[in-house]
């Protein structure tokens, strides 16, 4: 007599399975799928925050399978937890207001252009 434990998979061996049906992505998919640039990949990649990239040997292809696809959306999450993340949101939101109160006070923001233009001499003698 079978039971369904007996043939039901481990979660990881679920997870191993799909893996399988799912092909890794190139640099450019992997942006297309996180809405994210090359550029920003790139960026993220030299900060050392990029996701484990497979290199197939002799080649100069870059895939990225699906396990470090999700190890890599994981270590994100985890890292925007910390208490660093936490002060660099509030940091960069205190330079934006800065920014913007700076900008506002300058005298070439279109809030500080309130005198009409004086009215231009039409160049003709009359």
């Amino acid at each position: 007599m079978s039971t369904k434990t007996e043939n039901t998979p481990l979660p990881d061996e679920d997870v191993a399975a799909g893996d399988l049906l799912q092909p890794s992505l190139t640099i450019r998919q992997f942006c297309v799928r996180e809405h994210m640039s090359p550029a920003s990949y790139y960026k993220m990649r030299r900060l050392g925050f990029g996701p484990v990239e497979l290199v197939i040997p002799g080649t100069e292809i870059i895939r990225i399978t699906p396990k470090s696809h999700r190890e890599w959306r994981a270590m994100l999450e985890e890292r925007s937890r910390t208490e660093a993340a936490e002060l660099e949101r509030t940091r960069r939101a205190l330079q934006r207001s800065t920014a913007g109160k700076t900008a506002a006070a300058s005298p070439m923001h279109i809030s500080q252009r309130h005198k009409p233009a004086a009215p231009r001499a039409s160049g003709r003698r009359g």
